[in-house]
């Protein structure tokens, strides 16, 4: 029996499908055609460099066990799996050391949910793709996840709701919905399924494995969607904005939908998809900046402080302003605020190895952390969305002296973006430590000249278990 087609429910959910259903390459800015490429390029690093910790690991030996046909690369491992698979793996890897890209005001990450989706699809089980085919469902991905996002931002992540769980599994279904060329009901399907398996829960940022793995299954659950709606499953509609039962109304007591549609097309919300300079939550990322900056400009050195006073938003208190208490989990330090303060402190960056499992537990670190004090600004916590991590710090000293300095926009956000130049650098870091120099320098030019590509997933594949 077929399914409905002719069941049509205008608003914000079918606006949003139609535009997305008539998205061509030919469309998009030059500028959008360059960022897609940094994202994909920036998650592909990040996704490598994880693939060795013992989440993405244990997902992946979870994978093989199910035995399914062998066609999508496992990023960074001697492994192929099936495009399921290889998206739950590679999605909790590309957010599996708090380095993937981000959009700050719908606080998600969506290059861990749609590029390994995209990838996966693409590598042969489900057509042909080029890399114009890979660069617009990027597009659609990002765009779509974002305004989704933004709808029910920040109220979807008071409830207790992680939006990368949430929201990534809206721009997963949207990319493959693309990259299938579904028409309008059909995509209208794609979302309404992706609504139904949104998941994702906050307190996994206190010491849980659990946190890198919503993204996996963001981009898994996203597939499944898209695959779902082409094959005739229908999802809800309306999922948007019906007013009982539907994503916005449910994990969201405040949101607003004009955030779907405002500027569709013209002002594309892709462009204010940001990167990681650093290897902590982004909430914590504007403080660092203001630390190093404090460090620098006034040549102080970590031991010598007696108290640090970061005044924020009650988001970002509630995000990572609780006091550092270890635990053995990696991500108990990543998405404090107090630790990732002090280790800036004392060492002048918060990367990659400034959480390594003896600093965690390193008791210089914890005695600095201990008196590094979070709490809400009035006056920040009014600013527009955008400013939702500001913050105010003060540094003072043991001599009493006091160092100040305020801090708007992280590094990375698109109003302090990091360069072009700054992004390979940390491509060729990520990507350098666990593939070998050739598969380095081939997935660059593949991502450089991607437009151009006929069967670029395939190359992508292939590079990317060039292990070292």
């Amino acid at each position: 029996m077929n399914a409905p087609t002719e069941f049509v429910v205008p608003g914000a959910t079918r606006d949003i499908a139609a535009f997305a259903a008539d998205l061509q390459y030919g469309d998009i800015p030059d500028d959008l055609i360059l960022n897609a490429k940094q994202c994909i390029r920036d998650s592909l690093a990040c996704g490598v460099f994880g693939a060795p910790t013992p989440w993405v690991q244990a997902v992946a030996r979870t994978i093989t066990l199910l035995g399914q046909k062998p066609t999508a690369s496992a990023w960074g491992m001697k492994l192929k799996v099936d495009p399921l698979g290889a998206a739950f793996i590679n999605g909790t890897a590309a957010q599996g050391y708090e380095l993937d890209d981000c959009h700050d005001q719908s606080m998600s990450h969506y290059g861990a949910g749609v590029v390994p989706a995209v990838v996966a699809c693409s590598e042969g089980a489900f057509g042909a793709f080029d890399g114009k085919d890979m660069i617009r469902a990027t597009v659609a991905g990002y765009e779509l996840g974002t305004r989704i996002g933004n709808i029910v931002s920040p109220s979807a992540f008071h409830r207790g709701f992680h939006p990368c769980g949430l929201t990534s599994t809206f721009g997963s279904a949207a990319a493959i919905a693309k990259l299938l060329d579904l028409d309008t009901d059909h995509y209208v399907s794609a979302l309404g399924l992706a609504g139904s398996q949104a998941a994702g829960l906050m307190a996994a940022q206190f010491g849980a494995m659990a946190k890198r793995f919503h993204s996996g299954k963001a981009s898994q659950n996203g597939i499944i969607a898209a695959l779902c709606a082409r094959e005739g499953l229908t999802g809800v509609r309306d999922v948007l904005e019906a007013p009982y039962g539907g994503f916005c109304s449910t994990y969201s007591s405040e949101y607003d939908l004009s955030f779907a549609t405002n500027g569709l097309g013209t002002d594309w919300e892709m462009r204010r998809n940001g990167f990681k300079r650093y290897s902590s939550l982004a909430s914590s990322q504007t403080s660092v900046d203001a630390l190093r900056a404090i460090r620098e400009q006034h040549g102080i050195r970590g031991e010598d402080v007696a108290k640090v006073r970061v005044g924020t938003t009650d988001m970002v208190y509630v995000h990572c302003g609780w006091p550092y208490v270890p635990n053995g989990e990696t991500i108990s330090a990543q998405m404090n605020l107090p630790y990732t303060g002090a280790v800036t402190l004392l060492y002048g960056n918060a990367f990659i190895d400034e959480y390594t499992d003896d600093k965690l537990v390193d008791p210089k670190i914890i005695d600095l952390a201990n008196r590094i004090e979070v709490y809400v600004d009035p006056e920040l916590d009014a600013r527009e969305k955008h400013q939702m991590r500001a913050v105010r710090v003060t540094v003072t000293m043991n001599d009493g002296t006091e160092h100040f300095h305020e801090q708007t926009y992280r590094s990375g956000h698109w109003r302090n973006p990091m360069s072009e130049e700054a992004l390979r650098d940390k491509f060729r870091d990520l990507a350098g430590r666990a593939l070998l120099p050739e598969a380095v320098r081939e997935i660059e030019e593949i991502i450089d000249n991607l437009e151009n590509e006929t069967q670029p997933a395939q190359r992508l594949g292939a590079a990317l278990q060039k292990v070292r």
